[in-house]
């Protein structure tokens, strides 16, 4: 089947689509609407579905849940930010959010677009679907934790995924190509906020105080070494700190700090480090400087993403089907942070970024800033690529390796620290 050609019959419905979710974007953990907005589409399709309470929505096309599955997921959710009119190119924008101080400058309401087209495209040849489809739309992937909700739902329903995949739009690279690479691709991380607590007082008389910020200042240099001293040359560590608010008045000694950053590393046994020595550091220098310490919060080491080499394999003969052998390229890893690694922590998957860069629409630019703008043409190229990937994985008689977590996707969750009701 050539999937372009079926993709590019409902070009005008995909661009409505992503232009109406463009419009009218909504945060994590308020996209009432835009599940609305699915629900609505997936039933003018005729696909089953059900809504998961704060996960999202689960899509069903195929044959029945003994058969072999692939599940394919969209984020839905949108960004606090608000969009410029232009692009990076000075130029006007298709569309822009009509919801002051939210937009989709995340690119997810192009990947709600493309799945849902790709949905409807299997549906209607759904006679040629030696298998099933699971279409995963995922609520509040910027807030990082609904998933579970989701992969809980598939747990406690016994519906095995065989594999699944995901895409993001990537404004770095040009419309007509597509990344797939092997391996780690994106980072885990690890989050925190502490507060710090000494005693306050007058600036005049620092002896008769106990300043937290002193503790701070020395604590930040030890643990910035943590990367240095305690991670090998071979292993990815970034750390930054974010935040630090202590005190009203120079001239007054505050009484706590707080201060909050994340850790970054492609290799989940990386983090375990770091997070240890963190811990470690912090106890003994806020001991050393006579302070204490409150953890507000803290959250991994999160799962890096990584690629299955059996479904890279797969996913790379799909992509030259429908972009081309010379268009299909391998970007290194980002050091950003994606829910989906628990997916596909828990499944054997893959994950593959699709140009929306155009110089002469002046489109692309980094995710999450104001002037980040897709070229609407790669739409249709995603849209393909997603149902040829889910038949030709379903066809596909490849034995995958894949040494998955042994154990709930709650129970995953706890082991990184995630903690979500």
């Amino acid at each position: 089947m050539d999937m372009m050609k079926e993709a590019k019959k409902y070009r005008q419905e995909i661009l409505e689509i992503r232009r109406y979710l463009h419009k009218n974007p909504e945060v994590s953990q308020k996209e009432v609407m835009t599940v609305k907005y699915i629900c609505e589409k997936l039933k003018e399709y005729g696909i089953d579905f059900v809504e998961v309470k704060n996960g999202g929505i689960l899509g069903f096309i195929g044959a029945g849940c003994e058969s072999k599955t692939v599940m394919l997921r969209a984020d839905i959710d949108a960004l606090p930010v608000l969009e410029s009119q232009y692009n990076i190119g000075g130029q006007d924008k298709k569309c822009v959010s009509d919801i002051g101080g939210v937009s989709h400058v995340c690119g997810h309401d192009a990947h709600t677009a493309m799945l849902l087209a790709a949905g409807k495209i299997l549906k209607v040849n759904e006679n040629l679907i030696n298998g099933r489809v699971v279409l995963f739309f995922e609520r509040a992937e910027e807030a990082g934790g609904n998933i579970l909700y989701l992969l809980r739902y598939l747990h406690e329903n016994k519906i095995r995924i065989d594999g699944c995949m995901a895409m993001h739009v990537n404004g770095k690279l040009e419309t007509g190509k597509i990344s797939i690479s092997r391996g780690s691709i994106n980072a885990g991380g690890f989050g925190f906020e502490v507060m710090i607590k000494g005693r306050g007082g007058h600036g005049s008389a620092p002896s008769l105080a106990n300043n937290p910020i002193d503790c701070f200042v020395e604590l930040y240099d030890s643990i910035n070494m943590i990367p240095v001293k305690y991670i090998g040359v071979g292993e990815t560590c970034t750390f930054s700190i974010g935040t630090v608010n202590a005190g009203t008045k120079k001239n007054i000694i505050p009484e706590e700090l707080i201060f909050g950053g994340t850790a970054r590393f492609f290799e989940h046994s990386t983090g375990i480090k770091f997070k240890n020595e963190f811990l470690r550091i912090l106890e003994s220098m806020t001991k050393t400087y006579k302070c204490s310490y409150e953890i507000i919060k803290a959250v991994g080491p999160t799962l890096p993403l990584v690629n299955n080499d059996t479904c890279v394999e797969i996913s790379k003969i799909t992509a030259a089907d429908v972009f081309g052998s010379r268009n299909v390229i391998s970007m290194p890893p980002e050091i950003s942070s994606e829910s989906f690694s628990a997916a596909q922590r828990l499944y054997p998957g893959i994950y593959a970024y699709i140009g929306v860069k155009n110089d002469s629409l002046g489109t692309g630019g980094e995710l999450h800033s104001p002037e980040f703008d897709i070229d609407e043409e790669a739409l249709c190229l995603g849209a393909a690529f997603e149902a040829k990937f889910a038949v030709d994985f379903l066809n596909s008689k490849r034995e995958i390796n894949f040494d998955g977590y042994n154990g709930t996707p709650d129970e995953l969750y706890n082991e990184i620290c995630y903690k979500v009701d």
